[in-house]
């Protein structure tokens, strides 16, 4: 996640920590000094009772790092990759790359969350009635503990995609009707409908004399019904295609550059004459790197006469690159993941093609014109007969 730093790694899982933790940080550290802790422990000061919200503002994120942590040491144990944990302004993610393979490690894998929020929430509480007599600042912490981890624990278990609970409801679906893609349409619809009951929740609240409060439930409203939305768009390209290779989609003939000619040569016999970007650079037959604008940019004007495009690039070493082989469902993870707009197609280190997001989005504008719900595989294509050649159609520029 962008403008996040990392803090450590436990059981090897990079922990991170966005700046839009530390507003909610700073929020509830004050909520809980003027309002939680003045009447469970009342006469102490305005600085103890902003310490006191510190420390517990800093427990409940460890009990929501905790929380993540299940959700990924449980997709570790199926064999899944799971890249880092963030805490952000909504609590956490995990950054798990690929999806469950099975309805019960969907459902394992999302139920593990609340179940810890709620065994924390309830270990809290025991605690705080061991120490209730006291009327102690631990008291009140404990207190605060129990009651955060066991609404945060029951919050999470909504039936609204992406909540826990809209994963538990996705793996239920899935299990009764064998179709991945039917229970990811059915938990992506009702956490839409769960979005927009917050954000309607939340326009009361505001008219009714609480605008704070609502304008935090239509926030969270607004963040559930884009992240809906979100992997309901992901649903669809997966549907599309399904069992499609990179070697379908990609433009076999890309525009290439030697890395031995002057950037002079290549702003004004390429870039100028042809509109591009971006080239891709070629050492002989083998992929070198990667050339753009910005990496000409940064080389003063007079220079690029003597300039060679290899001492500029980046090298190949630095760049995503992708099999022929590949399928498409992975490869699209992996431009939206990395914010990447082409990918060089790479075989025995040579290059066979680039697959660019413009092909991408062209290919479903013309499926979604043709009523095509799936792009055929090769195989299927052969079956159906030879499909017609078009000779006019000239390579997609880099």
């Amino acid at each position: 996640m962008p403008g996040s730093f990392r803090i450590g790694t436990i059981a090897g899982i990079d922990i991170y920590v966005n700046f839009s933790w530390l507003i909610i940080l700073v929020l509830l550290t004050d909520s809980l000094a003027s309002g939680w802790f003045p009447s469970a422990y009342p006469g102490q000061t305005l600085v103890t009772y902003l310490l006191l919200g510190f420390i517990s503002a800093i427990l409940l994120f460890v009990s929501v790092l905790l929380h993540e942590l299940g959700h990924s040491l449980v997709a570790r144990a199926q064999g899944l990759s799971v890249k880092s944990i963030v805490l952000f302004i909504f609590g956490g993610v995990s950054n798990i790359e690929q999806e469950p393979r099975t309805a019960g490690g969907e459902f394992w894998m999302a139920v593990i969350g609340p179940v810890i929020s709620l065994a924390i929430g309830g270990i809290a509480y025991g605690f705080f009635v061991l120490a209730s007599g006291s009327k102690s600042a631990l008291a009140a912490i404990l207190m605060y503990l129990a009651a955060a981890n066991i609404l945060l624990g029951i919050f999470n278990l909504i039936p609204g995609f992406p909540l826990d609970g809209g994963r538990v409801l996705r793996a239920i679906v899935w299990k009764v009707t064998g179709r991945p893609t039917t229970a990811t349409q059915v938990a992506t619809f009702i956490g839409q409908l769960v979005a927009y009951l917050f954000i309607l929740w939340g326009i009361l609240q505001f008219f009714s004399g609480n605008p704070l409060g609502g304008i935090w439930l239509g926030f969270i409203g607004w963040f559930l019904l884009t992240a809906a939305q979100s992997v309901r768009a992901q649903a669809t390209y997966d549907t599309l295609f399904k069992d499609v290779t990179v070697s379908q989609m990609m433009n076999a003939h890309p525009m290439t550059v030697p890395a031995n000619i002057s950037l002079q040569k290549l702003v004004d016999e390429y870039f100028l004459p042809q509109g591009l970007r971006s080239a891709l650079v070629m050492q002989g037959d083998i992929l070198a790197g990667l050339i753009t604008l910005s990496d000409i940019r940064h080389v003063p004007r007079e220079e690029w006469p003597q300039t060679p495009v290899g001492f500029v690039m980046k090298s190949v070493d630095k760049l995503h690159v992708v099999s022929p082989q590949q399928n498409m469902k992975d490869v699209l993870v992996l431009m939206n993941g990395r914010d990447v707009n082409q990918l060089p197609v790479v075989e025995n280190e040579r290059l066979v093609g680039v697959l660019s997001r413009d092909a991408v989005i062209r290919s479903l504008e013309v499926r979604q014109r043709l009523g095509l719900r799936q792009v055929r595989t090769d195989e299927e294509s052969q079956s159906q007969g030879p499909r017609e050649e078009h000779k006019d159609q000239e390579p997609h520029a880099v």
